[in-house]
């Protein structure tokens, strides 16, 4: 891509950026928990978000499929991966708008501190791959 620095390939770059992201969020779910909690309530009442949340959800999956579709034997194809659950999710919250509510209380209240550790370590993952 001629937008990044020559020294940073793609896969590098959306690994320091989706790291630093995974990182910020598992942070934040562990410090205020139940503000997320509240959050995701909030967003998933509101057809709105969850359409919008759709929407984004489908361009970013489809920019990272389109550009960033790589079957490889390493940390690469973790990025190509998330580029197809987000293109996948993102369909699904279209086509299924109110689907969305029959899990949110069984994300974030009952495996809420699993999800938590789960993020924290794929942003770490992710960092780790993307910084060093």
């Amino acid at each position: 891509m001629d937008s990044l620095p020559e020294y940073i390939d793609l896969s590098t770059y959306l690994s320091r950026t989706f790291g630093v992201i995974y990182l910020a969020v598992g942070l934040g779910m562990f410090l205020h928990r139940e503000s997320y909690i509240v959050l995701f309530r909030r967003l998933t009442e509101n057809i709105d978000f969850v359409l919008m949340g759709g929407f984004i959800a489908v361009a970013g999956g489809m920019a990272m499929v389109s550009y960033h579709n790589l079957w490889v034997n390493d940390w690469r194809v973790i990025i190509t991966i998330v580029g197809w659950i987000a293109l996948i999710k993102g369909a699904l919250l279209l086509i299924m708008p109110g689907y969305i509510r029959t899990f949110r209380g069984v994300l974030l209240v009952r495996y809420g501190k699993y999800l938590t550790v789960a993020i924290l370590l794929f942003g770490a993952v992710l960092t780790y791959f993307g910084f060093f």
